[in-house]
């Protein structure tokens, strides 16, 4: 069986991670940077994109023994990405409260932790129930549901792929019309700030796409007439989405609900669409070598948790400098921005030269077969990505 390899999923995360650091770091620019992408930032990106390559990792050999070892596997995953966003917690938690030159008030509000301050037994418990959600830490819990619910997609999607997507769309809208959510108390709503009912629409767009990839077919075929309205929106929302942010009229009805990150609006679903289709039907992207100039890129796609992890230690780190000087220089702004890039690539390309002395062959992206496989197992593609998003600064 003839295999090629699909590597614009690892691009996109990889550059994706890159922009995260900087979103997260509350710079001075951090805000207009998010905006300046259009309606939707990395978050639709990065859900989508995990859509795709669980489609390619996990999807079942037929049977009920195909569907217990897929649902074993990503229940395993799911339980690894609760521990970690537990660790990552934890450790925040700890810096803020245990280190004397980090504990800030305004850190402590920034990062929603002043619950937990006030009530530590009461929100540590409902931290570990993911019902408190503090320091942006909320990604992990949305792909944690999104990757557990995997096996559930599969079957429905196997049966009838067209029902499967109308009742992911009749969720969508439920949720937002109806405001379904699960609680979060760090959030002023007390609600999570990613609505896995809104969410998982993006997912389940991404799976369906992944599932063509594994049949051999492109995963967004090409129309001329489509590609350039696709294009067209690309650019257009990038504007549009700076004057409705910067001349604050997001918080006004109906602008609220079709820019909403929280339920996945309108526009932002459209937006994240049309990017991934504009993306994967550009040669030039295809072309690209994962091995050539753009190789700690597309390494840091392949290693998207660890990167992510990593990520956000930096990103604290530069937004515990910005509180605790109240703000730095343009200079150090930028020198941080640099010196945090080239950290994340060089621990990348590390993580791939592991791979490599593990394994003695050279990190492979994910593989992407002309006939459906029984199962993709983790010899033979990348695990998907498990990671988050750049967030705006306040929740809609």
């Amino acid at each position: 069986m003839s295999l090629a390899r699909e590597n614009r999923i690892d691009l996109v995360r990889g550059l994706s991670l890159l922009v995260i650091f900087v979103d997260h770091s509350n710079l001075s620019f951090s805000g207009a940077l998010q905006h300046s992408r259009g309606f939707c930032d990395a978050a639709e990106l990065f859900v989508m994109m995990a859509g795709m390559s669980a489609a390619l990792a996990y999807h079942p050999a037929s049977g009920a023994a195909g569907f217990r070892a897929t649902a074993s596997r990503t229940l395993r995953r799911s339980f690894k990405l609760y521990w970690i966003h537990l660790l990552m917690l934890a450790a925040v938690v700890a810096a803020v409260f245990l280190l004397p030159f980090i504990r800030d008030p305004a850190l402590v509000r920034e990062w929603s932790l002043d619950k937990l301050a006030a009530q530590p037994v009461r929100y540590a418990v409902e931290a570990i129930f993911l019902r408190y959600l503090p320091a942006e830490l909320d990604i992990l819990p949305l792909y944690m549901l999104l990757i557990a619910a995997v096996p559930l997609f599969f079957a429905a999607i196997d049966v009838a792929p067209r029902l499967a997507l109308a009742a992911s769309v009749a969720l969508w809208l439920l949720a937002g019309i109806f405001h379904l959510n699960l609680v979060d108390f760090s959030q002023p709503k007390g609600l999570w700030y990613f609505n896995p009912f809104s969410w998982q629409l993006v997912f389940v767009c991404g799976l369906l796409a992944g599932l063509r990839v594994r049949q051999g077919q492109a995963p967004f075929a090409f129309s001329k007439p489509l590609f350039i309205l696709a294009f067209v929106f690309c650019l257009v929302a990038i504007p549009a989405d700076l004057v409705i942010h910067l001349g604050e009229y997001g918080e006004t009805t109906p602008l609220r609900f079709l820019i909403s990150k929280t339920s996945e609006g309108p526009l932002r679903l459209i937006n994240a669409l049309a990017i991934v289709y504009v993306v994967f039907n550009l040669d030039a992207l295809q072309r690209l070598s994962p091995t050539g100039w753009l190789r700690p890129v597309f390494a840091a796609g392949r290693n998207s948790l660890p990167i992510f992890v990593l990520g956000e230690i930096l990103s604290d780190i530069v937004t515990v400098s910005v509180f605790g000087r109240e703000g730095i220089p343009l200079a150090l702004e930028l020198l941080a921005v640099f010196v945090g890039v080239a950290i994340l690539l060089g621990f990348a390309l590390h993580r791939d030269r592991a791979k490599r002395r593990r394994s003695g062959k050279p990190a492979s992206s994910l593989l992407v077969a002309s006939q459906p496989e029984p199962d993709y197992g983790p010899e033979t593609t990348t695990e998907p990505p498990s990671i988050p998003d750049a967030r705006p600064n306040t929740a809609t």
